[in-house]
């Protein structure tokens, strides 16, 4: 088995204390699809969604980021995009970077199965991206979590 890279975030929970918090796993996309980028503005089309659409939703509960290398992260203009099918209740989820020049960089995908779908098939990055600005009825459930900071 090849050496998989992960991020782990840690989601603040509904309480203060740790024993709610949330650790989720993403898989490094660098050797799923390499480092794709996008641009600002699909983040903005999402909390413009979050403003208009009751099933999407903008959280600040990003309670730390520890990088594929071990760098704790937290604090940095990095978010974690979760999304969940309405037809077959699959869950996705994106880890996305902002970059100084103005794009967004796609850096890891979760969970495991959603990274292993994307190692079949890389043009499905581009179907699941599509789906979450021009096609928000796809989804039961979409949410854009961001740090505290």
């Amino acid at each position: 088995m090849d050496e998989t890279l992960t991020w782990k975030l840690v989601l603040e929970g509904s309480t203060e204390s740790e024993s709610d918090d949330l650790e989720l796993h993403f898989i490094d996309a660098s050797n799923i699809f390499g480092e794709p980028t996008i641009e600002r503005s699909f983040v903005d089309a999402i909390i413009t969604h979050s403003a208009k659409k009751e099933h999407y939703s903008v959280f600040r509960n990003l309670k730390r980021i520890i990088s594929d290398k071990g760098e704790d992260m937290t604090g940095m203009a990095i978010w974690a995009l979760l999304g969940i099918v309405k037809e077959n209740s699959q869950r996705v989820g994106l880890l996305l970077g902002s970059l100084e020049a103005g794009g967004v960089h796609i850096i890891a995908a979760w969970p495991n199965s959603f990274a292993d779908q994307l190692r079949g098939d890389v043009s499905l990055l581009d179907i699941v991206l599509d789906n979450f600005t021009s096609n928000p009825d796809f989804w039961k459930q979409v949410d854009l979590v961001v740090g505290f900071h």
